[in-house]
């Protein structure tokens, strides 16, 4: 396990043309953290998740994943989606899906889609690391929304990563799907970095050391300074914040 930051930026900044998306961005996350990106929609969440997975190249600045350029740091990162953009009458297995997080990894053959042992036996690890053990002959399109997510993480961690990256994993799903979700990424946590993209405070509070907040620049606080006041000042117009056992839930009301 390295002893570099998880993800280190430095004076960041990113434009589409002439238009500025990040200015000047600074944060780091050390290994095994846990930590939560929000901000209002345009803010810059997307493009600055793009960056760190090295999809995107910033004009200025510099990005490291374990003191790498995050493009060499990719075997070490697992992703997942928001969406997934499949065809439900395309006959795709669990399997199937899951496997494709080993692209790049291991087995000689692997580019021409010839999974090995190696392979699959990381997949069923992955399946079972999710509660999705002997889900992998079923079909992707009869599973529920929530299964899907778990398919998704499960996709991710197919190949081993120091560094889980994760687009709102509690969008459409119920709350004890969230419940199981987070008891899972609970256990990941303990070996590695996450860092998720979340409109849901209440879910990642439980979780969570830090709040990354994006809106063209970015602020880290700790979970601790995370008022009703304080995401008003995030997103810039007013919200409401309703307390439950200390734990503040917002919602966005200008900014959907």
């Amino acid at each position: 396990m390295s002893t570099d930051p998880a993800i280190s930026l430095r004076h960041v900044s990113f434009s589409f043309g002439r238009t500025p998306v990040l200015e000047d961005v600074n944060f780091e996350l050390p290994p095994r953290a846990a930590a939560c990106m929000i901000g209002p929609n345009g803010g810059g969440k997307t493009t600055l998740v793009r960056l760190i997975l090295g999809l995107l190249t910033p004009q200025q600045g510099e990005i490291r994943l374990f003191g790498q350029l995050p493009r060499r740091s990719r075997l070490r990162t697992g992703y997942m989606p928001q969406h997934l953009h499949y065809d439900a009458q395309f006959p795709v297995t669990v399997m199937d899906i899951v496997l494709m997080g080993r692209l790049g990894h291991s087995d000689s053959n692997r580019w021409f889609g010839w999974y090995g042992r190696a392979d699959r036996a990381a997949a069923r690890k992955a399946l079972q690391q999710v509660g999705m053990e002997g889900f992998g002959r079923r079909p992707l399109a009869s599973l529920s929304g929530g299964e899907r997510q778990r398919v998704l993480i499960a996709r991710a961690l197919c190949g081993d990563p120091e560094l889980l990256v994760l687009d709102e994993p509690t969008s459409n799903v119920d709350t004890l799907v969230e419940a199981r979700l987070l008891d899972i990424l609970r256990e990941l946590n303990e070996r590695m970095t996450i860092l998720m993209v979340s409109h849901d405070l209440g879910f990642v509070s439980h979780l969570v050391e830090s709040v990354v907040c994006v809106n063209r620049r970015v602020i880290v606080h700790p979970t601790s300074e995370i008022t009703g006041t304080a995401i008003e000042e995030i997103y810039g117009g007013s919200v409401r914040a309703v307390h439950h056992h200390g734990q503040v839930f917002a919602a966005e009301q200008a900014h959907e």
